[in-house]
């Protein structure tokens, strides 16, 4: 039997699955060949979904502390011994002493349910902001009023040139590169940016490899050559927008010669790259989300953004500046699943709670972690081992023992989503929503964690205002989707539906700002403290500053999601370590030698590998790795980017040196 479902993970692809359970109860996962971006292809990080639903080592029974041991206790137990924490909590210091720290690890619509029980308690502590987005999401707030993305189809009909700009789109956005690959068989140019060697560069005719945390003076210097060489459109910039005549002014100190010196990037390349927005047309532009983890990293998306809008690229068909798509929300309400209104929420900043947590008053009491891993994921993860060993009470909602549910006191196991029913979506690309339908009973006491929370607000004497059945919340959440004609239904028995977004953002010339306009200078960011036009930030800690001569990045795993490595066998004792041809010479490495990776706040040992491209004082890491005493984030530092609550933990310096020869 197969059955329609869809993967929540958070990512740009949002897949349609095939899920077949075969005679022997084995699963069998498959692209939906029927949605128009899967196209019957899975990536390896939804091939494995089955696997993780059958691990060998997912919990499956409420887990306690005792003695430094875990022990099997009932849901009634963890129930009971949970409330009176939280009833403890509430009593002594109110609901600011209740610490839920959550992220988008899974991204189905019935997961803002968890918050729903925290606000039902009055209010709560919560973590907001983001680890790699939000800077960008701000920036394009400024410019174009809210992120918006094309269709991924107009590309394919449309677009004389893609820039694939700090993503690579083979390993993070797969289902991106057959629309990449029809395009440029249709005749459409390809260039990528980004310090790092991508699969995607194979297939370009321009790479280039700027200096990390200098994409807005290459943005800039490429936006001065454009301009003196009278490639811009000049009636956009003249109808469509504002502020151009600061930003031009601000132009006069982005030279070639200082964008080459300090991004580089030869002259030549920076000419190449004007020409590719100046004299191509359209061109579409996609954006990644690690430009965005520096001091300017909101400014590197501005910048990018007035160069395709200063050379027409904006609010044509194949073109735009494609970072998020966050039209999806106009469709969804989820204030009506939150249930927030007059609720009471102290804000942490994500990538700041270690100190937060430390300096709170009133001091956490409670802690609940949902659908993420901060221990391995937030920055600084020294500091945020201590500030969660100083919590009372710790509770974990997970399927495996991850670095954060070793640390807590009850670990709570949850449904996998092919155990789950709900809707799913992705706020980052297409705007298809699908629907997961179960595909197998849950395993061992599993339950889904709207379940646990609404058992949990019985056990606290609040169960009504939890009480709603999947049906039931579905319908109210998605009240201004039916608006346009689509149906519970139709959403259920169909597997996906396309949500109505315009295929063209922008395209009637009326942009989401104040001024109605596309705003090259933004009065929005002057108020709110920044530059009124994109400006270029130099990194604090990456390549060039202080003791540590090498930027030290991370990237997407190929088969799992951030850190989902259970199922990776062996496991990874010796992360691989991706070190540039130059930096192997200068240090005398090899391929498969060991070598450690260090800078002032944290040492790794690691298998090095030798690249001949990307940019040539860089070294590379999968994201996610922990052991050895270490997460990569323990390298990391929490000083904010410069848009939203952001973190900059690409803003890092290390140095590499050569610990045991290959074979020795």
């Amino acid at each position: 039997m197969t059955i329609k479902t869809a993967c929540p993970l958070d990512c740009y692809d949002g897949c349609s699955i095939h899920a077949t359970v075969e005679q022997n109860g084995r699963l069998r996962l498959e692209g939906n060949p029927n949605h128009p971006i899967t196209r019957g292809a899975l990536c390896n990080r939804g091939r494995r979904l089955g696997a993780r639903r059958d691990g060998e080592d997912r919990i499956l029974y409420p887990m306690k502390r005792e003695g430094g041991e875990w022990v099997q206790i009932s849901w009634a137990q963890a129930y009971r011994e949970i409330g009176s924490e939280i009833r403890n909590a509430l009593t002594r210091y109110g609901h600011h002493a209740i610490l839920h720290a959550f992220d988008w690890g899974s991204g189905a619509l019935l997961k803002s349910l968890n918050q729903r029980f925290f606000y039902q308690l009055g209010g709560c502590t919560e973590t907001v902001g983001s680890l790699c987005w939000e800077a960008g999401l701000e920036a394009q707030r400024y410019d174009f009023g809210q992120a918006r993305s094309h269709a991924p189809d107009d590309m394919v009909r449309n677009s004389q040139g893609i820039v694939v700009w700090g993503r690579n789109v083979a390993t993070t956005n797969v289902h991106m590169m057959p629309f990449i690959k029809e395009a440029q068989a249709r005749g459409a140019k390809l260039a990528v940016v980004n310090p790092l060697a991508t699969d995607v560069a194979r297939r370009a005719d321009l790479c280039v490899y700027p200096r990390p945390g200098t994409d807005a003076l290459l943005a800039l210097g490429v936006l001065r050559i454009c301009r003196d060489q009278g490639t811009l459109d000049n009636a956009f910039v003249e109808h469509r927008s504002v502020g151009w005549a600061l930003l031009s002014e601000h132009l006069e100190q982005y030279d070639p010669e200082r964008v080459s010196r300090e991004t580089n990037v030869p002259v030549d390349q920076i000419q190449s790259l004007a020409d590719f927005y100046g004299r191509l047309g359209p061109v579409t532009t996609l954006l990644g989300i690690g430009m965005q983890r520096y001091a300017g990293g909101g400014n590197a998306i501005r910048a990018i953004d007035a160069l395709a809008a200063a050379t027409g690229h904006v609010g044509v068909p194949g073109g735009g500046v494609n970072y998020a798509q966050r039209g999806m929300s106009a469709f969804i309400d989820e204030d009506a699943l939150t249930g927030r209104s007059g609720a009471d929420v102290r804000e942490f900043v994500r990538g700041n709670q270690a100190l937060e947590i430390m300096q709170s008053d009133p001091p956490i009491q409670v802690l609940f972690v949902t659908r993420t891993n901060p221990l391995t994921q937030v920055p600084d993860s020294a500091s945020l081992r201590k500030a969660y060993a100083g919590i009372g009470c710790k509770v974990v909602i997970d399927m495996y023992m991850t670095e954060t549910a070793k640390a807590a006191d009850y670990v709570l196991p949850c449904t996998s989503v092919l155990e789950e029913e709900d809707v799913t979506f992705t706020t980052m690309w297409h705007p298809y929503m699908s629907y997961i339908h179960p595909v197998v009973p849950p395993k061992g006491d599993a339950k889904p964690e709207w379940r646990i929370f609404a058992e949990l607000a019985e056990e606290l004497g609040i169960g009504e205002r939890m009480a709603g059945t999947v049906a039931a919340w579905l319908n109210t959440a998605l009240r201004p989707l039916f608006q346009h004609g689509v149906t519970l239904e139709q959403l259920r028995e169909e597997g996906f539906v396309r949500l109505p977004v315009e295929e063209v953002p922008f395209s009637d010339g009326v942009f989401l700002t104040p001024s109605g306009k596309f705003e090259f200078a933004s009065d929005t960011a002057r108020s709110e403290g920044h530059s009124s036009v994109a400006t270029y930030l130099p990194p604090r800690r990456a390549h060039g500053f202080g003791e540590h001569k090498y930027t030290l990045l991370t990237t997407h795993p190929r088969k799992h999601e951030n850190s989902q490595r259970q199922q990776m066998a062996p496991a990874a004792e010796y992360p691989t370590v991706e070190v540039s041809r130059r930096i192997a010479d200068a240090r005398g490495i090899q391929a498969g030698d060991r070598v450690r990776v260090y800078n002032d706040k944290a040492s790794l040992i690691g298998v090095a590998k030798v690249r001949e491209e990307g940019h040539p004082y860089t070294v590379q890491m999968e994201s996610g790795w922990s052991g050895q005493g270490v997460s990569i984030n323990d390298f990391t530092d929490v000083d904010p980017a410069d848009f939203g609550q952001q973190t900059t933990q690409y803003d890092c310096a290390c140095s590499v040196e050569l610990v045991e020869r290959a074979g020795a």
